[in-house]
């Protein structure tokens, strides 16, 4: 296991790199802006660091220089995250102190390889069984083929939401328009998935369309943080929506998927116990 110092003022990107690395059997430490990430850095003397370009109080390059400059944290790896493309093989990264770089993609196969490859290979996690995760109790893993439609009126968020599920092994159809739900119309799901953190018209879009085509179907709708807001399209619902908000947990996430997809006989029976 590694200790991987995530400094990134993007909350969506910190939750989905934070989640992905304890899933592969890393902790993460978690910084949101470049004073902090250094005074962090220094204490904790992390495995790794991940820092983005862009923060506040003190960017990428500012934090770096500051670790580089510091014999305690000079030897830990730097690896610069930016959205931003780099079309010079790194060069530019390096010469401003950083060991290497990392997209700010949002696939594990592709992110935690990478990003583990700066790892000695004893600190390596091990890709996790779903399976034994379930079983164990840590995570709600998904029943076999379960398909669910993603009402996205926060496409913003880096794509979190879809993210997770996928990684949780469902299967996962995006639709972040009306017209974009209207056209999955015609097939079949086992459960409605809508993330309601962006523009509100665009949301009361969104469970218009679920109205129309998926009246009955089970629903988790996942809220901003600051809104105690209950939209019509939620309240008329039946089954009633299993409810969350951003700040999104995955755990969370995961349990109310499952929770949304038991059969009624199974909540019965967990109220009984109850």
């Amino acid at each position: 296991m590694a200790r991987v110092l995530i400094i990134e003022d993007n909350q969506p990107n910190m939750d989905l790199l934070a989640y992905l690395l304890s899933v592969f059997g890393h902790q993460p430490l978690c910084a949101y802006d470049g004073v902090e990430g250094v005074e962090l850095a220094r204490d904790a003397l992390p495995d790794l660091i991940v820092c983005d370009l862009h923060l506040p109080r003190l960017d990428g390059y500012g934090v770096v220089r500051a670790l580089k400059a510091d014999p305690s944290t000079r030897a830990i790896a730097v690896l610069a995250a930016s959205a931003l493309p780099v079309t010079d093989g790194g060069t530019a990264l390096r010469a401003a102190g950083f060991d290497g770089h990392l997209p700010k993609s949002l696939e594990p196969d592709a992110l935690i390889p990478a990003l583990e490859a700066w790892l000695a290979p004893h600190l390596r996690g091990m890709a996790p069984d779903s399976h034994d995760s379930a079983s164990a109790g840590t995570i709600d893993a998904a029943p076999p083929g379960a398909h669910l439609l993603l009402l996205d009126a926060a496409p913003d968020n880096c794509g979190l939401v879809a993210s997770i599920a996928n990684h949780l092994g469902y299967q996962v159809t995006p639709a972040s328009t009306a017209a974009q739900a209207d056209a999955c119309a015609g097939m079949t799901f086992n459960l409605l998935l809508c993330d309601l953190d962006g523009h509100a018209s665009t949301a009361d879009a969104l469970l218009d369309a679920a109205q129309r085509h998926w009246p009955t179907l089970p629903m988790v709708a996942i809220r901003a943080t600051d809104s105690d807001l209950i939209l019509s399209g939620l309240a008329s619902r039946t089954p009633s929506p299993v409810l969350l908000a951003h700040p999104l947990e995955p755990e969370r996430l995961a349990t109310a998927l499952a929770a949304a997809l038991a059969p009624p006989s199974r909540l019965a029976a967990d109220d009984a116990c109850a």
